[in-house]
């Protein structure tokens, strides 16, 4: 018996479906591992920004047990704090040219040396609260020797290109900061913060995060943020500083009459957010 060694060839419609299959099998890669760098990213991001909201923190908590406004009246302790806070952590240029202006009342080598950071640089305010945040943690003296090697793996970079430099999220935009972020919101739409001004020591709603903290973010993969970012000055409105009442400017989750970003946003109160 004969037997044939010619091979049957495959035909044009099995072809076609080997092809689909395979293209079906490589999308569905290309998705998984466009994921995973999507959420690499994500937990990259959030951990520098944990750091730095630990640094931030820390000198935070120290202010209430400070003698800042200590033998007057509660409130004008609190504003004393607030004060001396926002000249020790600035979150625009504003303040900074505030100090400059009042250096006889904003002495400290720390406020010096942020004027002096002002003075070299003349830097743009397109960003200036990603590059003050940058300036009081690395140069303001804020984070001790522990917490600045935890920050050597972060990206720094100089988005607009005037000098000063800003801590960078996973998708090369810079980490931005609000000190006091008097309109920040939930998800569902309420206030974050109570209105009661910080350090007063009056009793907050059960059911919010208490008194303002520092807001530290990222737009994220969108790199949109719907969170508008403070560039006056604070400084300027004396003993109203820092109280949510006399914000000059409102720093809103969702701005009025644009669209929503916050979904893939990252901030340090992303854990009391989603409890």
């Amino acid at each position: 018996m004969r037997y044939s060694l010619r091979r049957r060839a495959f035909s044009l419609v099995e072809l076609l479906v080997v092809i689909t299959i395979i293209l079906v099998l490589m999308g569905l890669m290309g998705a998984a591992l466009s994921a995973a760098r999507g959420s690499q990213k994500k937990q990259e991001t959030a951990a520098t920004i944990m750091v730095i909201d630990t640094i931030l923190s820390q000198y935070y908590r120290s202010m209430d047990s400070s003698r800042a406004g200590a033998g007057g009246p509660s409130t004008d302790r609190a504003a004393s704090i607030r004060r001396q806070m926002t000249a020790d952590m600035p979150d625009s240029w504003a303040e900074v040219r505030h100090l400059k202006s009042q250096a006889q009342q904003f002495d400290s080598a720390r406020q010096r040396g942020y004027v002096a950071m002002l003075d070299a640089l003349s830097p743009s305010d397109q960003f200036g609260d990603a590059e003050c945040l940058f300036m009081i943690v690395m140069q303001g003296g804020l984070a001790d020797c522990l917490a600045c090697s935890a920050l050597e793996r972060a990206k720094i970079g100089d988005k607009d290109q005037d000098g000063a430099l800003e801590f960078w999220d996973a998708w090369d935009e810079p980490i931005r900061y609000v000190l006091w972020p008097a309109g920040f919101e939930l998800p569902v739409g309420t206030r974050f913060f109570s209105t009661v001004p910080p350090f007063s020591g009056a009793t907050v709603t059960a059911d919010i995060a208490g008194p303002m903290r520092p807001l530290i973010f990222s737009g994220g993969a969108s790199k949109l943020s719907s969170t508008e970012v403070h560039t006056g000055s604070y400084l300027s409105l004396g003993n109203a500083c820092g109280d949510p009442a006399n914000a000059t400017i409102s720093i809103l989750g969702g701005l009025a009459g644009t669209d929503d970003h916050r979904s893939d946003n990252i901030t340090n109160f992303d854990g009391e957010v989603k409890r």
